[in-house]
């Protein structure tokens, strides 16, 4: 450290000449700079003061400051008592806030017109200790001569910036003492005692942000429909939100606190993942709490560090209402009503007057008819009509479902039934509870499923897989089918007692052949559709409808939306459909009739060249190079070819929306 006649003797250099030595600390020199435009180096003190009242105001919006910082004050004052030492606390502003130290130091503190509430910034007293932090950023200190007012310098002082967890400075923690009792330990004592004030400091921040985050978590929590349960490695209950006392009929004061399982007890599968740290999604299970049964969805997770079990969360929702809103998403299923069964003829007017007289009766319904004469949406007809309209409509599609599954599907099974079906799963039944349960191809359920249905139409209850619990049930059953039922009973593969429970109303769809003169109405209803999905405006060619009416329709009228929807796609960017956009068995039937219904004609290379080059335009929206690699030729080769047949990609890539859509 300089001696203070050197430190004397350069600051007479500067004042005097001008000049500046290299030996002098960077940051005194630079604030030397700054006061020698505007400061009278041998001026009086006399900076300006807060009133008692500005600097109440000032020690108020800095009151977690001083709290936290003038135990520090102290401490640091323990070690250096008897010092002639005074220790400051400094805001941001530039205003000295608290003064701790000895009593000949406050003094002298006074004759330099330093007190609380003094202005110690470098406009005001230039150079010093105090405020270069403020300027710097860093810690500084000030002896003897280095100060720029003269009159300063009989003072020492060092001080350090305090900073909040962002980096914003709060005020600077210093020392004064006289120049010739500074000791260069001085410096190192207030930058800890600063940095102890920043880590209190972030300390009460980081608790009132988690007391802040946590008072936010529980009001969420509080709000949840779902039950939420949260206990330690011990089992001891941790948090237990409203929810969870509704669903459980228990109060916060019998669970948190106290270990979870002397109020609940789970079964065995839970149990089980709990022990093992398996998650578990969404599986339905019986809690035991007290004497009663609480039937509820769960969700198991675990919170783990190091392998080790933290926390166990598990979220519960009552099983009724998973299932209510069940039944809102799968009935939404039930979108035909009377209005689809489009057309004028004769046939399609009896079966309207089937529909509004079977609506209303309790009996089961069996819909019979070929494949694609609409069996689906006379059932769904029939629901809209009923006095059920507003409870579900559940599908059963018996021969998409595996046979191995069909009983699960079916009934549902118990919570723990088998390792492979963890939890529990509501019957069709159940989700069809007030409404309506349709059997898709009842041809196709199995013997054993056919068992069942009989079971639960004639005692009106089912009883879940894996348990004996029995469970009244309110649905409407209707069945529909292709096959030759009668045939299928004489063979023994359909019970005939489930048949004669299933046809107590039944209702024979016409094929499409049969109704010919419905066919006008019904491709008039098909584009109209197709045309408001896809923003076109499609209608057919002059004559063509003579030629769809010429047509047998073995695929009735599924077929007929499959042929509508292919011959858009050929017609391209012509809103006219032709005849030359539909397959040629439509456009000349004779010759598939002496043929052969499906007979293969030998066509020629050109042709199938042709074909295959369409394909794949189709395929690729028109996209040459897509087209390129699906057919194993060159770009170049395949636009060549495409010109030689006189066929334009354009046709084939997709419209482009309307702005606006």
């Amino acid at each position: 450290m300089r001696s203070l006649k050197r430190i004397q003797f350069t600051w007479k250099e500067f004042v005097n000449k001008g000049v500046l030595h290299p030996d002098v600390d960077p940051i005194v020199a630079n604030s030397w700079r700054r006061c020698s435009p505007r400061l009278n180096p041998h001026r009086q003190i006399n900076p300006s003061k807060l009133t008692p009242a500005q600097l109440d105001s000032a020690r108020n919006a800095n009151q977690h400051l001083l709290a936290v910082a003038r135990p520090i004050m102290e401490d640091i004052h323990q070690y250096i008592e008897g010092s002639n030492t005074l220790i400051v606390l400094v805001n941001s502003a530039g205003y000295a806030l608290d003064f701790f130290g000895d009593s000949s130091m406050i003094e002298i503190a006074k004759r330099y017109s330093i007190e609380p509430g003094t202005s110690i910034s470098e406009g005001q007293i230039g150079t010093n200790a105090l405020a270069l932090p403020l300027y710097d950023g860093v810690p500084a200190h000030t002896v003897g001569a280095e100060h720029y007012l003269k009159k300063l310098h009989g003072l020492a002082g060092a001080a350090a910036p305090i900073f909040t967890i962002t980096g914003r400075t709060l005020g600077t923690l210093g020392i004064l003492t006289r120049a010739e009792n500074y000791h260069p330990h001085s410096l190192g004592l207030v930058v800890a005692g600063a940095r102890a004030i920043e880590g209190q400091l972030q300390s009460i921040d980081l608790l009132e942000e988690q007391n802040i985050q946590l008072s936010e978590l529980n009001t969420i929590l509080a709000s949840l429909s779902e039950g939420i349960l949260v206990w330690n490695s011990e089992g001891m209950l941790m948090h237990a939100n409203t929810a969870t006392m509704n669903i459980l009929g228990l109060t916060s004061g019998g669970l948190v606190g106290r270990p979870v399982d002397d109020n609940i007890r789970f079964p065995a599968f839970i149990q089980e993942a709990l022990q093992k740290t398996e998650q578990l999604k969404d599986v339905e299970a019986n809690i035991i709490v007290g004497e009663r049964v609480v039937n509820c969805v769960i969700n198991l997770d675990h919170v783990q560090k190091n392998q080790e079990t933290r926390l166990v969360i598990m979220t519960l929702r009552p099983a009724e209402a998973v299932r209510k809103l069940v039944q809102k998403q799968v009935g939404a299923q039930a979108f035909f009503t009377l209005d689809d069964l489009v057309g004028r003829s004769r046939e399609i007017r009896r079966i309207r007057r089937l529909v509004k007289a079977a609506a209303p009766a309790q009996a089961g319904i069996l819909i019979r008819g070929e494949s694609g004469t609409g069996k689906s949406v006379v059932a769904t007809a029939i629901h809209h009509e009923s006095p059920r309209n507003l409870a579900p409509f559940i599908l059963v599609s018996c021969s998409s479902v595996p046979s191995e599954f069909i009983l699960a599907e079916l009934l549902g099974y118990e919570s723990g039934t088998s390792k492979h079906l963890p939890g529990g799963r509501p019957s069709k039944f159940e989700l069809a509870e007030g409404g309506t349960l349709y059997f898709q191809d009842v041809e196709h359920l199995p013997f054993e499923a056919q068992a069942a249905l009989l079971n639960a139409i004639e005692l009106g209850i089912v009883v879940r897989l894996g348990s004996a619990h029995p469970i009244p049930i309110n649905v409407r059953i209707i069945a529909s089918s292709s096959a030759n039922l009668e045939k299928l009973i004489a063979e023994g593969s359909f019970r005939a007692d489930l048949y004669y429970r299933l046809s107590s109303f039944e209702i024979v769809l016409p094929p499409l052949r049969a109704r010919k003169a419905d066919i006008p109405l019904l491709v008039e209803r098909i584009l109209e559709r197709y045309n408001r999905q896809h923003e076109r405006n499609v209608t057919l060619a002059a004559g063509t409808l003579n030629l769809l009416k010429k047509y047998t329709w073995p695929g009735n009228i599924r077929e007929l939306e499959t042929i509508l929807a292919r011959a858009m796609v050929q017609a391209g960017d012509s809103e006219i459909i032709g005849p030359m956009h539909f397959p040629e068995y439509i456009r000349d039937p004779v010759k598939r009739t002496m043929a052969g219904s499906f007979s293969p004609q030998v066509k020629s290379l050109s042709d199938l060249e042709r074909e295959a080059l369409i394909q794949a335009a189709r395929d690729c929206n028109g996209n040459l190079t897509q087209m390129a690699k699906v057919l194993g030729i060159g770009r170049t080769t395949v636009w060549r070819k495409m010109k030689a047949l006189n066929i334009s990609p354009e046709q084939f890539r997709l419209r482009p929306k309307s702005p606006g859509t």
